[in-house]
């Protein structure tokens, strides 16, 4: 229970950071969104740059149970705003990515969250455009 709490507050707290994150200009974000990663997630190299299914693996093998889930939405969360930065091919690629690890939250998460929705609807739209 007392775990459960912690991490609902990291939840909480990653959540105000990545809002700040996107409060900020544009010139000073790459350095703070490997920090994002390093504090909440873990190497921004690695889960940045491997594929989805190399992801839920590295999930499984360094997350509990109990947080899996939730870390994995963190990484789409930080893809998601990522691709907002980026040049076409590069956004795209994060983007792909980012809708298929919140379909994963979506289909294996407890939690149902409208924001997660929307923000969905709007890669798929996204992507659509960009001719997925």
């Amino acid at each position: 229970m007392l775990q459960r709490d912690y991490f609902i507050r990291i939840l909480q707290e990653f959540a105000a950071a990545l809002a700040l994150f996107l409060e900020k200009k544009k010139d000073d974000k790459d350095d703070d969104l490997r920090e994002l990663y390093r504090q909440y997630v873990g190497d921004y190299e690695l889960l940045r740059n491997c594929s989805v299914e190399e992801l839920l693996t590295y999930a499984s093998e360094q997350w509990n149970d109990e947080e899996r889930t939730d870390r994995i939405g963190m990484v789409a969360e930080l893809l998601y705003a990522e691709a907002l930065l980026k040049t076409p091919v590069l956004r795209r690629m994060l983007m792909e990515k980012a809708y298929r690890l919140f379909d994963y939250v979506e289909e294996n998460g407890s939690t149902f969250s409208i924001e997660r929705q929307q923000k969905m609807a709007a890669l798929r739209a996204e992507l659509a455009q960009i001719g997925l």
